[in-house]
């Protein structure tokens, strides 16, 4: 009888089984964490997450504990169109739309929202509530136009 293989399964359970035993951490501590230990011994910490998702903990991190971009960030927005950035989330009912609104990267206002002092409104993936969205933010671009 051929043996057979499973490395597909595997691998698949395997990932399952992290998921249940590795909780996800917490922004705050892996910033903490940042502070002492160089990054190689970060991710190590970490090893169930690749780096660049240990990057961004320390990123989000960062933003939550101190309150503002770091002192490398290259940022071309001013504070006043920051704030702007993230009421739009708020009045447009999500990351996504605000990114759009604004042509920026979802990334940068989630972590716009995050050095405010914030949290962001989850977009919800039915269809009226797509339709309502789009509709909010042809609003409100049109409005920014005027």
């Amino acid at each position: 009888m051929p043996v057979r293989n499973n490395t597909y399964t595997r691998d698949v359970a395997e990932r399952m089984l992290d998921a249940r035993i590795y909780r996800a951490p917490d922004p705050r501590r892996v910033y903490e964490l940042s502070l002492k230990l160089d990054f190689d011994l970060l991710a190590e910490r970490y090893g169930w997450l690749d780096r660049k998702q240990v990057g961004r903990l320390v990123s989000q991190g960062r933003a939550m504990t101190v309150g503002g971009p770091a002192a490398t960030a290259k940022r071309t927005l001013s504070a006043e169109q920051q704030r702007e950035v993230v009421a739009a989330v708020h009045e447009l009912g999500g990351v996504t739309y605000a990114a759009r609104a604004y042509g920026l990267g979802e990334y940068l206002v989630r972590t716009l929202v995050l050095e405010h002092g914030g949290t962001y409104p989850r977009a919800s993936r039915k269809p009226a509530d797509i339709a309502a969205a789009a509709a909010r933010l042809e609003a409100f671009r049109a409005r920014r136009t005027a």
